[in-house]
């Protein structure tokens, strides 16, 4: 079998399908991972073959004559105008236009970026003669080449849990912009995926539609290859405490999000806690020089950093939420987003962490330190952590999966 992965060029949307991508490669089968050049070094490192398609994301948008900014999430410093339904992402016909509006706008990005792509993402997988198209949400360009090509395609789901149709649908209507890429190959629109790949718990996901082909699949923590320091071999003397803040938010936000940060770094270190700073290069020189006792580790994988963690505090990205949740790590999660909210909504009812809104935490420190506080202290936080471990425990390992998508092509 020959799988055509391709995601869309972020890292956050890479990383969640390389476990599964290794299993392909150790069951005998041949991998290509197609994506935009600004992700090329990133899939090499991961030691998976790289096939460049399309230009850089920016080179996309110059050629569209777009000057395009992603949507971002809610400032601290601005005041919470809507409240997003916590169960949007089984029900997206209940968002408001407004919040409609955040959609749109992430698929004329998704749109405009797949127009780039699928030239070259339609040629090499004709030359090569792929057999599947496994691909996230937001590449958009996934689907269309699988209906050029005729071949069945797999949307993985990062670790959002449920239905996310809102990248390519809103409410009951496709993306404006999505029909038109695949009439440049005359076939119809696709967008429902052969099967979906969803890593998310049973306690953590929306029902999904009777007619959704779903295969459930464990959630293997990757955060990519680092260098890891001496003192993760070291027991800590104090209960050490992860926080971090990912990288996508601090690429598009650290700035607007530092003062916030530093005074969520105060509020931990009012604890007889070790801390443990897990930043990008961006947000470690925003934040600049720690306070002495704090570790700070710059580009230390996540899962390797967690095991000896007695709590996270992190925005809920899925990479992170994840993470934590197969490592059983109670999790404190503030969020901006739409998406992280969701998630960060759904592993505190499931017993495994507390969820905050960003704008919903005062300016002091008292709260934040009291959420941390009892992470660690109450029993029932950890308890519910281990059942989410051990319910991602039990789930079909990669490996199992791939036996599923290899039924798919015959």
């Amino acid at each position: 079998m020959r799988v055509l992965i391709t995601p869309f060029p972020w890292v956050p949307h890479y990383y969640p399908i390389v476990p599964f991508a290794w299993a392909c490669a150790m069951a005998g089968h041949e991998v290509r991972v197609a994506a935009m050049p600004s992700l090329t070094d990133v899939v090499l490192r991961t030691g998976l073959p790289a096939v460049p398609v399309g230009p850089d994301p920016a080179e996309a948008f110059r050629r569209a004559g777009v000057n395009f900014t992603p949507p971002k999430g809610t400032r601290h410093a601005e005041p919470r105008r809507e409240a997003w339904p916590e169960d949007w992402p089984a029900h997206p016909e209940r968002l408001s236009e407004r919040q409609r509006d955040y959609f749109r706008k992430i698929g004329l990005f998704a749109s405009l970026m797949a127009d780039a792509q699928l030239d070259d993402l339609v040629a090499f997988g004709r030359d090569w003669r792929a057999d599947v198209v496994v691909h996230d949400g937001t590449q958009f360009a996934g689907p269309v080449a699988a209906e050029a090509l005729g071949l069945p395609n797999v949307r993985y789901l990062l670790g959002y849990p449920g239905q996310l149709r809102v990248d390519t649908s809103y409410g009951t209507d496709l993306v404006p912009e999505f029909p038109p890429l695949f009439e440049r190959f005359c076939v119809a629109p696709r967008p429902e995926p052969t099967a979906w790949l969803d890593p998310s718990p049973p306690s953590v996901q929306y029902p999904w539609a009777p007619d959704a082909r779903v295969l459930n699949m464990r959630y293997v923590p990757y955060n990519g290859p680092g260098e890891l320091p001496t003192w993760l071999n070291e027991p800590p003397a104090r209960p050490r405490v992860c926080m971090t803040w990912g990288h996508t938010t601090a690429e598009w936000e650290g700035p607007a999000l530092v003062g916030f940060i530093r005074r969520t770094i105060e509020a931990i270190l009012a604890l007889d806690v070790e801390l443990v700073l897990v930043l990008s290069e961006t947000l470690r020189d925003l934040l600049g020089e720690q306070p002495p006792g704090v570790r700070t580790a710059v580009g230390v994988p996540m899962n390797a950093v967690l095991p000896s963690c007695a709590a996270v505090v992190h925005h809920a990205g899925p990479g992170t939420t994840m993470a934590a949740a197969a490592l059983g790590v109670p999790q404190l999660m503030i969020t901006n987003h739409p998406h992280n909210a969701a998630m960060a909504a759904r592993v505190a009812a499931a017993g495994a962490g507390r969820h905050l809104l960003i704008e919903e935490v005062p300016e002091g420190t008292e709260e934040t330190r009291a959420e941390v506080s009892g992470l660690l202290e109450k029993p029932s936080f950890r308890e519910g952590a281990e059942r989410l471990r051990a319910e991602i425990a039990a789930q079909p390992s990669p490996l199992d999966v791939v036996t599923r998508v290899e039924e798919l092509v015959r």
